[in-house]
């Protein structure tokens, strides 16, 4: 394909989705309505429903699909040599605080050229991008230049704990030449950045028992409260560097099988208007500039999510709590299992003293990974930097995990990353919300990387 006709093509389908913007917007209103929090298990049948119906109105082939969770949504439409696989997922996070959203979260408003909503960057934006993407190149090109399968899963946020066994009953299905994964963020200075990998994920609960009931904390002196035991077992996790503490975490590291220090450096960073946002004087162990990179990007990390136990409310109430605990998440990178991880963490727990606490495993999978040469990644490369008018970022791990290693790893299907959401989007925190700007810009980035995979066009430039 011709860069002349490239343009004319990439012209036709902005007009169209400018032209047709409204509707994407509505259909992403309706999307938002809907409050699939996975986490609470309602109203995910309905929303499931709404995506199966969307992409049947497109042509797919469409089926509903259970593996013994929340429904996930499979469609195939048939075109072209190629094929393509189009990852997403329907659930969101709890909206929770509900007072600190400025709006409903569950009720789509526009104001100052942005969309607020639940599910606006995370993910139902993005699925509504992908089918303006598909009608798009429909009505350019009167047809869409390769195959599409879409899988549209609702666990996501709570791990994707049925989505292995889901992959492998649909092996077949699921086969493509290359893929598109759920998400990208647009940096500060305008650049779209494609993550090529997402770290894995164990995510635990450590539950510390004290007396049998909650007592009157004048007894405090004899009865053991099981708050400071708790407090002593977290910091047995984790030096005040920030070094993981668990024996053998960080060894047998071996990289991507690529020079990822290369694109570190060629990665944005705006170091200190993070810190300015975040209301930081420093980043944990002073880390700044390239390092601070590669411990975001690289290295494998272990966060305190949350603690609980006791009396939290208002006023005061004076007492020694029954059982207190935590949640934690453990963010691997490739050549760790999360198995070995997670008895290592048993191990340790045992020989601090602490074998008796209770350990409940939520979730758990490996890190998946692209190499950056793929033909995918280069037609989405390619179309980043007609629609964005600037390079594209390209991310080796994303801080974040996800269930990437199913396609890479278990499929074997290449992906790259696609998104409409920016810096600014709060993702999981009150206020979502993407820009309208990068909603369009994300629609067409999807269609042109399309266009450009079906055609060969990811060629080096």
């Amino acid at each position: 394909m011709e860069a002349e006709s490239i343009k004319q093509v990439a012209e036709g389908i902005r007009s169209f989705l400018k032209d047709n913007f409204d509707r994407y917007v509505r259909i992403l209103s309706d999307l938002v309505a809907i409050p699939s929090v996975s986490a609470k298990g309602e109203h995910m049948d309905e929303c499931a429903r709404l995506v199966a119906d969307l992409l049947a109105e497109r042509g797919f082939k469409v089926k509903i699909a259970r593996a013994g969770g929340h429904p996930a949504v499979l469609g195939e439409l048939e075109s072209g040599e190629k094929a393509i696989l189009i990852y997403n997922h329907y659930d969101v996070q709890p909206p929770e605080p509900l007072e600190a959203w400025k709006h409903d979260p569950f009720k789509l408003t526009a104001e100052d050229g942005r969309l607020f909503g639940r599910g606006t960057a995370d993910n139902k934006g993005n699925i509504v991008a992908r089918l303006a993407a598909i009608d798009a190149l429909k009505h350019v090109l009167g047809e869409v230049p390769l195959a599409v399968k879409f899988l549209v899963e609702g666990e996501e946020e709570i791990g994707s704990p049925t989505l292995p066994k889901l992959v492998e009953e649909n092996r077949e299905v699921l086969k493509a030449d290359g893929g598109i994964w759920e998400t990208g963020y647009v940096g500060r200075r305008g650049e779209l950045r494609i993550y090529l990998g997402f770290k894995g994920m164990l995510y635990v609960e450590l539950t510390v028992k004290g007396p049998s009931r909650d007592i009157h904390s004048g007894y405090a002196p004899i009865v053991p409260n099981p708050i400071w035991r708790l407090a002593r077992l977290a910091c047995t996790l984790k030096d005040p560097e920030g070094r993981v503490l668990i024996p053998g975490f960080y060894e047998g590291l071996t990289g991507l099988g690529y020079d990822v220090e290369a694109l570190l450096k060629e990665l944005p960073f705006d170091e200190e208007a993070l810190k300015e946002e975040l209301g930081l004087e420093e980043f944990v162990g002073g880390l700044t500039g390239l390092e601070a990179l590669r411990q975001l990007h690289l290295m494998p990390s272990l966060n305190i999510s949350g603690i609980y136990g006791g009396y939290t409310g208002r006023g005061g109430k004076t007492v020694i709590p029954s059982e207190a605990g935590m949640k934690i998440d453990i963010r691997l990178v490739p050549d760790q299992d999360p198995d070995e991880v997670l008895e290592a963490l048993r191990a340790y727990l045992a020989e601090k003293g602490f074998g008796d606490v209770k350990l409940t495993v939520h979730s758990k999978y490996p890190a998946g990974f692209t190499k950056p040469d793929e033909e995918v990644v280069r037609a989405s490369v390619r179309a980043a930097e007609l629609v964005y008018g600037i390079k594209p970022a390209l991310v080796p791990l994303s801080a974040g995990s996800g269930p990437m290693y199913l396609f890479t790893g278990v499929l074997g299907v290449p992906m790259t990353g696609a998104g409409v959401g920016y810096y600014g989007s709060r993702v999981h925190a009150p206020d979502e919300n993407i820009r309208e700007a990068d909603f369009l810009k994300g629609m067409e980035h999807v269609a042109l990387t399309l266009l450009m995979f079906s055609r060969g066009r990811g060629a080096k430039h």
